[in-house]
This record gives C-alpha cells, structure tokens and sequence, in this order.
C-alpha cells in the first residue's frame, strides 16, 4: 500500500486523541501523540532564524529556502529511525498544529496575541503528498470542556477558541487537494462508526478497516484508560441529544459553525 504522513488536527478536547488510538489499533497506522516536532521547525524558521545572534543575516534566505527543501525527509527520517515507526501510514495528532496564534501563546488570549499562523501549511509544504483528518465536535461541549480543565476563563472565549481553531482548519482545507483531506464529525464517529471508519478506510487506502472498526468498538465495554490532558475516559461517549443552539454563543464561533452545520446562516448574521 501507499506510504505517506498522517495528521490528526482539530480543536483541544475534540476527541483527537482517541481517535488517535483508535486508527493505531491498525497495524498500517503509527502515530503519536503530540510529538510536535513541527511546532519546534515552525519556531525555528519563523522566529530563530530571524535572529542576527543565532543566524548571520547574510545567510537567512538561503537557510531558509534549504530548510525547506529538506527538512521534510529529515522530519520522516526522525520518525522512521528515532521513533522506530515502519508502518506505511505515519505521522503525529497535535491540536495546536491547527493554532493561528502558535507562535505566540495558547489556547485563551484571542484578541491580544498576534496570529502567527499554524503550522498547517508548513507541514503540507515540507511533505506535499500529507493527510490531514479533522476532528470537529460541538462547540458548546468543547466549551465547557475548556473551563473544567481551566485552559480557559470561559465558555464564550472556549468558543471563540474553538472558532479560532476550525477556521484555520476549514481555510486551509480549502487549499489543498480533495483527497488529502477528510473531516469528520465526533458524533458520528461515535452513533454512526461502522459508516466513519468505512469512511477513514477509502480515505487512507486500506484494504481492510476491520481493525479499527472492531477496536472503537471494543471501547464501549472496556475503554483504554488516557493520561491528563486529553479526554476523560467517562466522556469518550458523551454526546450531546442535540447539537448547541444558543445563537449568541454560536456566533462567537463565526463561520466555522455554520460551515460544520452547528449553526444556519441566518443564526450567525442575525446575532452579530
């Protein structure tokens, strides 16, 4: 089969870490969990090698444009020989990857960081032939989630965080090739998995999904037990009767609610 780099993005407590493990219960399929090594490549090609005390100005440009050209096969070499990943499919999960202000701070300071970017397009320039799956779950319940875990003040700026991180997501999506990308919903990972993960399998070219379908089912009887921070273990199969209907708070989230299908049109136009 196929061999190319996978990534799981979407908003912090979105469920990216179990769906994580759910696809490393493939044999074709390794992936960490937040190595973000890309973070530190972005951090050092955006800011470090702007320094004139850590790089010669004479040099940056040229520095620049052979970083690009190689630090992709480096990245999979370090992953391949230093991680000891062989499966065809490789690659990391990292929410933040998704984060425009990445550079500048996390989660919670919206208006007053400047937005640096994500490292979403640096990853897709140094490995062309990437996959990205999203991850997106109600924004009223990641909300919440936020503020229970105290990475955030609350729930209006858990939403706009949310916002933050989806349109980046969405924005991107949107520059890259079709069958790079794949966007689903937690809920129907969860009420509908036979079809999600039939989806996952033609997305990652796998002849045969069982695997991953038998796992995530498995875990409604016996759940693998995570470590702080990711998601807590009693609410892996928590989903909301309906979706978040609160239009005002909706609105904090802008157009990435309406393009998930959380919120109409009208609800957002009307509330600003």
């Amino acid at each position: 089969m196929r061999s190319f780099p996978l990534f799981i993005v979407g908003a912090p407590r979105s469920g990216t870490t179990f769906l994580c493990s759910v696809l490393n219960a493939h044999p074709h399929i390794q992936l960490t969990n937040e190595c973000r090594v890309f973070a530190l490549v972005k951090e050092m090609l955006d800011v470090g090698s702007q320094r004139p005390d850590l790089l010669s100005p004479a040099c940056r440009d040229r520095f620049n444009a052979f970083s690009r050209r190689t630090l992709g096969a480096w990245v999979e070499r370090f992953y391949r020989e230093d991680l000891e990943m062989s499966a065809p499919i490789w690659g990391d999960k990292h929410p933040p990857y998704a984060d425009p202000t990445i550079l500048s701070g996390r989660i919670g300071a919206i208006e007053r960081l400047p937005r640096s970017g994500s490292c979403l397009r640096l990853i897709h320039e140094l490995l062309p032939n990437a996959h990205f799956i999203h991850l997106h779950r109600d924004p009223g319940w990641v909300a919440n989630s936020l503020v229970r875990k105290h990475w955030i003040g609350s729930v209006n700026d858990g939403v706009r965080v949310w916002g933050q991180y989806v349109t980046e997501i969405i924005d991107f999506f949107a520059e890259v090739p079709a069958e790079q990308t794949l966007t689903i919903g937690y809920r129907n990972l969860i009420e509908d998995a036979d079809t999600t993960i039939a989806s996952i399998g033609r997305f990652l070219g796998l002849a045969d999904a069982s695997p991953i379908r038998d796992f995530l089912h498995a875990q409604r009887s016996a759940p693998t037990p995570f470590s702080d921070p990711v998601t807590d273990i009693a609410d892996l199969y928590v989903v909301p009767p309906t979706p978040t209907t609160d239009n005002a708070l909706l609105a904090l989230a802008e157009r990435a609610a309406t393009e998930l299908g959380y919120a109409a049109p009208a609800t957002i136009s009307e509330s600003r």
